[in-house]
């Protein structure tokens, strides 16, 4: 069957879901399926200020769908509402901090012993059902780490379970 894999952030106890991201779980497949890494780039490589053109949009809509294409491309496009709030939140939010990606046949000693690595990723729930009032687990951020790559990307993730991903139609 194969060992599945999860990234996670050992210290603000986060994951990210490959399914949520149109990956599958094993290794092979997160390395074939570009969203994955482009959610690693945005939550760890990006730095939140804009320092020079082609940053991801934070104040101004220059990548996102609602934007229009003027003659010589020189001004931004309306931006949605909830974005900015998002993005300031996900863009370089794990910038910094000790990241793995933990197996589910992970063990103990593949990471220094605090962080018991064979517990991992069954603290990485697939699904709310799974929670059920357990404190021990790590957060999903993926939902967020989409609606960044939705609007960077200009398309959308779509399905329950293992996404698919979308790119919108030209204007």
């Amino acid at each position: 069957m194969g060992q599945y894999w999860l990234p996670v952030n050992l210290d603000k106890k986060e994951f990210i879901q490959p399914h949520k991201l149109a990956s599958g779980l094993k290794l092979w497949e997160i390395l074939a399926n570009n969203h994955v890494g482009q959610a690693l780039v945005i939550l760890t490589a990006a730095h939140k200020e804009h320092r020079g053109g082609g940053d991801f949009d934070l104040d101004e809509n220059w990548h996102g769908p609602e934007r229009t294409f003027p003659e010589h491309n020189t001004s931004p496009g309306p931006m949605p509402r909830a974005y900015p709030q998002i993005a300031k939140e996900t863009i370089g939010r794990w910038a910094g901090d000790r990241i793995a990606i933990v197996g589910d046949y992970a063990e103990d000693t593949d990471l220094p012993a605090e962080f018991e690595a064979s517990k991992i990723y069954g603290r990485c729930p697939y699904d709310e059902e799974e929670k059920d009032g357990r404190r021990d687990l790590y957060r999903d951020i993926t939902d967020d780490v989409c609606k960044v790559i939705e609007h960077e990307m200009n398309g959308t993730f779509t399905g329950t379970g293992w996404r698919e991903f979308k790119y919108n139609k030209e204007k």
